[in-house]
């Protein structure tokens, strides 16, 4: 075990690249033609400039919600942490992996009250997923000619279920009366944990007098989800897949779930999850059409969609990381004292 944990860090790539050179050999043929293809580059940039929106708006979602737990935090400050933490997430599992540097970042720059920035963190994760089902859902009443098939109908219901599962728990925690309930006031009495609760209800109580924060955070969630989930299929579309790959709307509904995987998968940036979970997904529309297009021929478009779409986040990272290291005096003071 310890030397598991010591080697993890590579390891952990290695089976990420593992997973992806899988996909490649199974898809080989499939793949080649889509190298040789042409591409339209319209569709193209338009998915650039989507993705980087969605990423600036997810910035300005978590800006928000420190803004409303009054902590010291600029905008163009929760741009560079942002950022940096984007590429951080191919350095740790799943793409949740960069939230820890966002949370230091922040934390550090409170003289107080650091767990309730640390936690800012969390919360804005949590409502970027629950963006992310309420959206899948709204689509899935689009697309209900898909409900038949019994892996897509369950998917459904899960994000349904997620969805009316967290507006629930958010419109309850909001309710003054949530931090009287006994359970909670049990929890801020704990021996070790206990501080971390109390203070955590002081956070919640300051929402609950600024509701709009987590409201405007809710709403701008929901938009970045839907310019992200936009930007993947500009990015398939740009590949000139044809009926081999689903419609807007499908994508919007059914994306999602890959999305999910690749954020808990255990691989940097969920690499080789969320290509593996898109091209599952390929496949199941593709055996609900007309038979006009192959199930192996809809699982390489998944595969070639998703390097794309990779690609395009991977790019928007190292340009943000650009912008960090240029627009950060400290950052450059660093590099000149070691160049010295």
């Amino acid at each position: 075990m310890n030397w598991l944990k010591k080697t993890w860090g590579w390891l952990r790539w290695l089976a990420a690249l593992g997973i992806l050179a899988y996909l490649f050999y199974l898809y080989r043929d499939q793949y080649a033609d889509f190298i040789r293809r042409e591409i339209d580059f319209t569709f193209l940039i338009i998915g650039v400039v989507l993705a980087t929106t969605a990423t600036v708006l997810a910035f300005f979602r978590w800006y928000l919600l420190a803004r409303g737990q009054k902590l010291v935090l600029g905008f163009r400050e929760a741009v560079r942490l942002g950022f940096v933490s984007n590429l951080f997430n191919y350095l740790a599992p799943g793409t949740a992996g960069g939230d820890i540097v966002r949370a230091v970042g922040i934390a550090r720059r409170q003289k107080s009250r650091r767990t309730v920035a640390a936690a800012t963190v969390l919360l804005d994760r949590l409502i970027g997923m629950l963006a992310l089902l309420i959206v899948g859902s709204a689509a899935s009443l689009l697309s209900q000619d898909l409900w038949h098939h019994r892996e897509i109908m369950i998917a459904v219901l899960i994000f349904w279920g997620g969805a009316l599962a967290g507006m629930i728990c958010l419109v309850v925690s909001l309710q003054s009366r949530f931090l009287e309930w006994t359970l909670y006031q049990r929890l801020t009495r704990l021996r070790y944990a206990g501080p971390f609760f109390a203070e955590l209800a002081n956070s919640l109580a300051l929402y609950q007098t600024r509701r709009s924060a987590l409201t405007e955070a809710l709403l701008i969630g929901l938009a970045g989800q839907v310019f992200m989930l936009s930007a993947f299929y500009c990015c398939a579309m740009a590949l000139l897949p044809g009926p081999a790959a689903p419609d807007y709307w499908v994508h919007l509904m059914l994306i999602p779930a890959a999305e999910i995987i690749g954020t808990f998968a255990p691989v940097p940036g969920g690499v080789g999850a969320l290509e593996g979970a898109v091209i599952y997904i390929y496949h199941l529309v593709s055996t609900t059409s007309d038979g006009s297009v192959t199930g192996t021929v809809a699982q390489a478009t998944g595969l070639a969609a998703a390097l794309t779409y990779r690609i395009v986040r991977v790019s928007v990272a190292a340009l943000g990381a650009g912008y960090y290291m240029v627009s950060d005096r400290s950052w450059r003071e660093r590099l000149n004292l070691e160049g010295t």
